[in-house]
């Protein structure tokens, strides 16, 4: 069943307003402490980050489009809905993989990874979430809990009793053990991911007196995307097709039963998986899952629609009001990394190109992506330490827009850039299904 919920502030400020108040603004952060460089960061974990600075430093082109000149825009919030179904039989890809090569990166990587690792802190410090919205805060003591990488590196006092344990680590930062996820423990060091504040990450930091040197970082947007799924999704093969419904009405039914392999293969379910950081899954009921998906969802509309408003020039935003509840919301293309701390860094960068143009023409556009989320469905996995996005679902609603569907690949990508930058998410990635043992994607593509 389709579950619609719009809400409209009754209290209205002028757009002026807001989008004087409503830009992103970091504060200088310092965040002190050891930290990995990247060569070794990549050591830990290999995620979409290494090919996204390949094609920075590269400055490799991509393709986009330009977004189409479109009416009024009317605010829209529409929640994603559940469907019943079992657990999907592939297996859920782990985030990390180790690798013995070294990878091949330039001073100009290392550049680009200071920045983006410094950028890192300043949104964990500055991201607040309560009951109501995400939005922008000045005082690091409201920032929402999010995943940090914690690593124990070597011994300072050999004579030490402290082996820089899994457990001297949660005693550390007082947490639980569902509130981390271990990524490598050996006899030198020790590796995981736990959800933590800023400042309590900082304060550790600071009173670290241990045996073992420690390493504390804020795990970065671009790092909670797997490696190669902004490659596929943007695929011909992967892409979700867009069937046009008067087009559709001219077939005879007979028509429709015969499909051949292609039509057949072009049907499966285009799915967004996404992980919850530890100590947010495991609930108790599939309703509360769906409650949480439903705020993130909301956030990534509203920082969507701040990101549209600010690109107005001012004769346009003269012509709209906004919601009071939207003040302090931060646009999206502020809060995702690659669009937002390398702004000044890398000018005219065809890679950092491909991201604004994503987001401009996707969830920050005026169409917003609208049909997109109108047919999204959610289906919890189990233990609900995770969930599936269906982009696509076989048994809802076709969308009756191209542009603003999940058709058009800016609208995916510009909605797994949004998913990655929430404080509730560890890792987003897309779904490859097997066909006849091959991947569907590869498949098609293939034709």
């Amino acid at each position: 069943m389709i579950n619609h919920n719009t809400m409209m502030s009754s209290n209205i400020k002028s757009v002026i307003f807001f989008i004087a108040v409503g830009v992103l603004s970091f504060a200088s952060a310092d965040a002190g402490g050891e930290t990995l460089d990247l060569y070794e960061f990549q050591k830990v974990l290999r995620t979409g980050l290494d090919s996204e600075l390949t094609k920075i430093v590269d400055g490799s082109q991509s393709n986009t489009r330009e977004a189409d000149q479109r009416e009024i825009h009317t605010k829209r919030r529409y929640n994603v809905r559940r469907r019943t179904a079992n657990r999907d039989s592939y297996e859920q890809l782990d985030l990390l993989s180790s690798s013995s090569s070294s990878p091949s990166y330039s001073a100009e990587h290392e550049h680009v990874w200071d920045d983006l690792l410094d950028f890192a802190w300043k949104t964990a410090e500055a991201v607040k979430r309560d009951e109501q919205r995400l939005s922008v805060t000045s005082n690091p003591a409201e920032a929402h809990p999010c995943p940090f990488l914690i690593c124990t590196r070597g011994r300072k006092d050999p004579s030490s009793d402290n082996d820089g344990s899994v457990q001297d680590i949660m005693k550390m930062f007082d947490k639980r053990n569902d509130e981390s996820l271990l990524l490598s423990s050996s006899h030198n060091e020790t590796c995981l991911i736990l959800t933590t504040t800023a400042l309590q990450a900082q304060q550790v930091m600071e009173s670290h007196e241990g045996s073992h040197h420690l390493v504390v970082m804020p795990l970065l947007d671009i790092t909670k995307i797997h490696a190669g799924t902004i490659d596929e999704v943007v695929s011909p093969g992967w892409s979700v097709p867009f069937v046009d419904q008067s087009e559709q009405l001219k077939l005879s039914s007979d028509m429709q039963e015969k499909k051949n392999e292609t039509d057949a293969i072009n049907e499966w379910e285009r799915m967004i998986v996404v992980d919850f950081v530890p100590g947010l899954g495991g609930m108790k009921e599939e309703a509360e899952l769906l409650e949480v998906v439903n705020n993130m969802m909301a956030d990534i509309q509203d920082m969507g629609e701040v990101g549209w408003l600010r690109s107005l020039d001012k004769e346009e935003a003269e012509e709209f009001v906004i919601d009071e509840s939207l003040v302090g919301v931060p646009a999206l293309s502020d809060m995702f990394s690659l669009t937002s701390s390398l702004r000044s860094v890398v000018n005219d960068n065809a890679r950092i190109s491909f991201w604004r143009n994503s987001l401009k023409n996707g969830i920050e556009s005026e169409h917003a992506c609208s049909e997109m989320f109108t047919t999204l469905f959610v289906k919890p996995r189990a233990g609900y330490f995770s969930y599936d996005l269906v982009m696509n679902p076989s048994d809802g609603p076709p969308p009756q827009d191209y542009e603003s569907s999940a058709s058009n690949p800016a609208c995916v990508t510009s909605l797994i850039a949004a998913i990655s930058t929430h404080p509730y998410v560890l890792s987003v990635k897309a779904n490859f299904p097997i066909y006849h043992g091959w991947h569907v994607a590869h498949k098609l593509d293939s034709f």
